[in-house]
């Protein structure tokens, strides 16, 4: 199956469950991003299937809608179980598909972001992915849900890996 979002975030899930650490929506959507970012700038594809996901400048930030939609029932509870999907097969028989994440690359980019940012908060993730310069600032408009394109995530994620490989990191 082609890597998408929700792979991506049900890969998240097993990470948390495996560290018994409390994972919450908001905090999914920021990582799922930043994954994407990072795989943007070390991969030079990123983990979202544009088929069926693109990221939005939302009020906190960049919003994945299939992550979010996905996993709102949770609401400001800690999620505890992956994402499944729903289609129908060429049979007509409805099939249920538990997105995973199985690329060995893309899977090493999660668990950087993972251990990475394991110990932010959700605010915390809100503020790192609002500063200024981000895409989602060049993006943002009150009471839109603009697109972030790749080419600025990309971009800005390359940015970050180079100031890290050059040893500028604050």
């Amino acid at each position: 199956m082609k890597t998408n979002a929700l792979s991506v975030a049900n890969y998240f899930i097993e990470l948390a469950a495996k560290d018994r650490h409390p994972l919450h929506l908001l905090g999914l959507m920021k990582r799922v991003y930043i994954a994407h970012g990072f795989a943007l700038a070390l991969l030079e594809h990123g983990l979202l299937d544009p088929r069926f996901d693109r990221v939005e400048a939302w009020k906190y930030g960049p919003v994945i809608p299939s992550v979010y939609h996905s996993f709102k029932q949770y609401r400001k509870e800690a999620i505890t179980d992956p994402t499944v999907t729903v289609y129908q097969s060429p049979s007509g028989e409805l099939e249920f598909d538990t997105p995973k994440l199985t690329d060995e690359k893309e899977r090493m980019i999660v668990e950087m972001v993972w251990k990475r940012y394991y110990d932010h908060t959700d605010s915390q993730l809100v503020t790192l992915t609002h500063r200024e310069g981000t895409p989602w600032a060049a993006c943002y408009k009150e009471g839109e849900n603009n697109e972030i394109p790749d080419g600025l995530t990309g971009l800005f994620y390359s940015k970050l890996v180079k100031i890290v490989i050059d040893g500028k990191e604050g």
